[in-house]
C-alpha cells in the first residue's frame, strides 16, 4: 500500500495564540519573547516581523535592532499548550496514528483513510478547515509518501498552504531545492557541500559517491544522498508506540535563578509524567536537556534502579542531573527540557506490600483526571504557581 503521511505545522503558532486573545495585533510586525531591553530570547516572530530578519532564538536585543516597530509580547506557555492539545484532538479524529513533534507539528499516516476521509487533498483541506474554525489558526499541511517530504513540502507551502507531493514525485519535487532546504542538513554540512559544487538537492542526489565520501564521511554522504532522492522509511509513531517522550521550555528570559529552574523542571516533569500515564508506559531512563545563554546545548541522563511513572520520581531524578550541570557550569539558562526513554510495559506486582513510599503514580493519575475535566490549569502544585508570578 502506498503511504499517505501528512505533516502538519500552526503557522507562526505562538503569535496566531496571541492574535486571538489580542487582534489587535493582527496585521503587525509582533515578537513573542523577553523584553528587548533584557537578556531574552525570541520565541516566535509574526512573517510580519520576519520579513525584517527576525528569527527564533534571537537575542531580543538585535530582533528590536532590525524591526523597532515590532510589538514585544510575553509568552504564556499555559494559553499555548490549551491550544496544541485541541489542535492533536483535531489531528486524531481524522487518524489514530499521530505522531505529535512538538505543541504545533505532528505527523499524521493517513493510509486507509480514504474511506472515512476522502482523497488525501480532500482530508487535508478538510483538515485545515477544522483547525481555521474550531481554534482561528492557520495550518500549511505538505502531503507525501513520506515524513521528510512531507515535511519539506509543509516548509514550502507556508503560511496557511497545502502542498501534495505525488506518488513517485518526491525526487522531482526535492531536486529544484537548495540543499538547505533538507531536514537535518546543518550549515557546516551545507557549506562543505558547496565547496563540491552541490547548491541544490538535486545535484546532491547525482553527486559521485566517492569525492562526496572523502569530503564529509562515507556515513554522511550515503545518508545526504538518499535523503536527497526522498528516500525514508521511518514510521509514524503514535505516543502510546513512542519510545521516549519529552517536553522542553525556553525562557523569555535567561534565568540561573534556583528556584525557578527546580519550579520549571517540575512542571515539565508533569507534563512528561502525564503523557507517559496515559502511553500505559513505565520509565526506566530520566534525561535532562540543558541550554546555556549562548547556546551551548548539553545532555544528560539518568538510569532508575526500577521503571516508574510518577511526577516525583521524574522531578528528583531531572533535579539531580540539573544540579550537577549547574555546578560543572554556573551560567544563565535559556532552555530547559525533561524526557524520559527505555519505556516498558508495567511490571507485573511480586509482593503483596505496599508500593514503595515514593511512589506518586496514584497522586499523579488522580491529579490527570482533574486536569481532564476541568483544564490543565485547574490544579497546579504551589512552586509552579510562585515560579508562574516571578
Amino acid at each position: 500500500m502506498t503511504r499517505i503521511i501528512f505533516h502538519v505545522d500552526l503557522d507562526a503558532f505562538f503569535v496566531a495564540v496571541e492574535r486571538v486573545l489580542d487582534p489587535s495585533l493582527i496585521g503587525k510586525p509582533v515578537v513573542v519573547g523577553g523584553a528587548p531591553g533584557h537578556r531574552g530570547v525570541v520565541m516566535s516572530a509574526s512573517y510580519e516581523a520576519r520579513r525584517y530578519g527576525v528569527r527564533s532564538a534571537m537575542p531580543a536585543a538585535e530582533a528590536r535592532r532590525l524591526c523597532p516597530q515590532a510589538l514585544f509580547v510575553p509568552g504564556k506557555m499555559h494559553e499555548y499548550r490549551k491550544v496544541s492539545a485541541r489542535f492533536m484532538d483535531i489531528l486524531r479524529s481524522f487518524t489514530p496514528l499521530v505522531e505529535q513533534v512538538s505543541v504545533d507539528e505532528a505527523y499524521l499516516d493517513m493510509a486507509g483513510t480514504v474511506l472515512l476521509s476522502g482523497p488525501p487533498e480532500t482530508a487535508a483541506k478538510a483538515m485545515r478547515a477544522r483547525i481555521a474554525s474550531d481554534l482561528r489558526v492557520t495550518a500549511s499541511i505538505g502531503v507525501a509518501e513520506s515524513k521528510l517530504v512531507a515535511k519539506v513540502a509543509s516548509d514550502e507551502c507556508k503560511p496557511d498552504g497545502l502542498l501534495v507531493v505525488p506518488a513517485g514525485g518526491a525526487q522531482v519535487f526535492l531536486s529544484a531545492l537548495a540543499t538547505g532546504k533538507l531536514p537535518g542538513l546543518g550549515p557546516r554540512a551545507e557549506q562543505e557541500l558547496s565547496v563540491l559544487g552541490i547548491r541544490t538537492l538535486g545535484q546532491l542526489a547525482e553527486y559521485p559517491f566517492g569525492p562526496m565520501a572523502r569530503r564529509i564521511g562515507e556515513g554522511p554522504a550515503r545518508l545526504l544522498k538518499e535523503r536527497a532522492r526522498g528516500i525514508d522509511d521511518s514510521p509514524v509513531v503514535p505516543q502510546r508506540d513512542a519510545k521516549s517522550i519529552s517536553a522542553e521550555t525556553t525562557f523569555g528570559a535567561d534565568s540561573s535563578d534556583t528556584d525557578f529552574l527546580r519550579a520549571t523542571l517540575l512542571e515539565l516533569a508533569e507534563r512528561v509524567g502525564t503523557r507517559l500515564r496515559r502511553s500505559g508506559k513505565h520509565a526506566r531512563s530520566i534525561s535532562l536537556k540543558l541550554r546555556y545563554y549562548d547556546f551551548t546545548t548539553i545532555t544528560r541522563q539518568k538510569t532508575l534502579p526500577r521503571p516508574v511513572e510518577g511526577d516525583d520520581a521524574i522531578f528528583r531524578a531531572a533535579t539531580e542531573l540539573m544540579e550537577a550541570a549547574m555546578r560543572a557550569r554556573r551560567a544563565k539558562v535559556r532552555l530547559l527540557g525533561v524526557g524520559v526513554d527505555e519505556l516498558t510495559d508495567p511490571a507485573a506486582q511480586l509482593s503483596l506490600l505496599a508500593a514503595p513510599a515514593d511512589d506518586d503514580s496514584k497522586l499523579g493519575g488522580a491529579v490527570d483526571r482533574i486536569r481532564d475535566r476541568f483544564g490543565r490549569d485547574s490544579i497546579k502544585r504551589a512552586a509552579v504557581l510562585r515560579a508562574h508570578r516571578r
